[in-house]
């Protein structure tokens, strides 16, 4: 029987590509692989990182070599951007072993170049890093944008599988039943609201609504009535509140709040805490120098009592319009 692995299941490695000047983040370089190191940091205290390193980035290879980082795989591979969550490979696990998934990426929609980083999950199979050959899998599907709870459920939503750019010689049953077949899930949980300004992914779910158990979703809540988030967000929270478990039961839903406006170069960005990473023996939550950072990070350490809680300054990547979730790839 095949099966979507959740999160919070046991794994191998967690994969990155760290950030080099010819991409987006030259403006903001040093800050941004300041903020890849403390991510990676933490990261290895619990498992293995591997680290994609740009072919022409000297630079940032002299870096990571004088960082003393432990448990950790550099490999030399060509890389356009820095968002592993959407290019890296989706586990699926059937008869006891694990089978690698390889999605087409094509940069949200035809929005920013992807040749290089949807070549990389195959590049890493050939070069050793992955004793798995991916499965190369037919549709577009960034990992961004689905979310399961390990039992048969996938959460998604409207706004982005079913976007033009991506899969448009598919219908919504079409995709839905794609998805049942492919990654072994009993049910997709649709939503058709929710997004957050400055959202390059055509409103990722894993911004929006993520499961934490397979009976509790943390999800993003706009409490204030003039905020141009408040309509849509309640809306999705209605949503949520209609979703019923596999034993016919509502959802324990656990609101996170929105985070003060953050603007770089005039454009709000979609900070969310709904981006966190699960890792082994830890929970990652991203942070922003907001006032709601210690509230948001405590209701993880309720809600996720077996986990450290880590949180993470994720002020700089979110320049870059995606979080700590987002960069971030969990083999098993």
């Amino acid at each position: 029987m095949k099966r979507l692995k959740a999160e919070w299941e046991k794994q191998s490695a967690v994969i990155l590509a760290f950030p080099h000047k010819n991409s987006d983040w030259e403006d903001c370089i040093s800050e941004a692989r300041d903020n890849f190191l403390s991510i990676i940091r933490e990261i290895t205290r619990f498992q293995k990182v591997i680290l994609c390193v740009d072919i022409d980035d000297d630079e940032g290879m002299e870096i990571l070599q004088k960082s003393n980082l432990n448990h950790i795989e550099f490999v030399k591979i060509p890389t356009n951007d820095t968002w592993a969550r959407d290019f890296g490979p989706i586990s699926v696990v059937e008869n006891g072993k694990v089978e690698l998934l390889n999605f087409g990426f094509n940069g949200w929609g035809l929005k920013f170049p992807a040749n290089k980083d949807n070549q990389i999950n195959q590049k890493l199979f050939e070069m050793g890093v992955l004793n798995t050959s991916p499965k190369n899998m037919p549709i577009i599907l960034e990992g961004g944008s689905i979310d399961t709870d390990g039992a048969g459920r996938l959460l998604t939503n409207t706004q982005c599988l079913l976007e033009a750019n991506r899969n448009p010689h598919l219908s919504k049953e079409e995709i839905e039943l794609f998805l049942k077949r492919s990654l072994g899930v009993d049910e997709i949980l649709w939503l058709h609201s929710g997004y957050l300004a400055g959202d390059d992914t055509d409103s990722h779910i894993d911004t929006l609504a993520r499961f934490i158990n397979p009976t509790t979703i943390v999800y993003m809540q706009c409490e204030d009535k003039s905020d141009e988030h408040y309509v849509e967000l309640k809306k999705m929270e209605e949503e949520l509140m209609d979703l019923r478990t596999k034993d016919d039961q509502p959802y324990t839903l656990i609101p996170l709040p929105l985070p003060d406006p953050i603007f770089w170069d005039k454009e709000r960005l979609p900070a969310s805490y709904v981006n966190f990473l699960f890792i082994n023996g830890a929970v990652l939550v991203p942070t922003y120098r907001d006032k709601r950072d210690e509230e948001v990070l405590k209701t993880f350490e309720k809600i996720c009592p077996s986990l450290e809680v880590i949180g993470i300054d994720c002020s700089t990547l979110i320049r870059q319009h995606g979080s700590l979730h987002c960069v971030t790839m969990q083999i098993y």
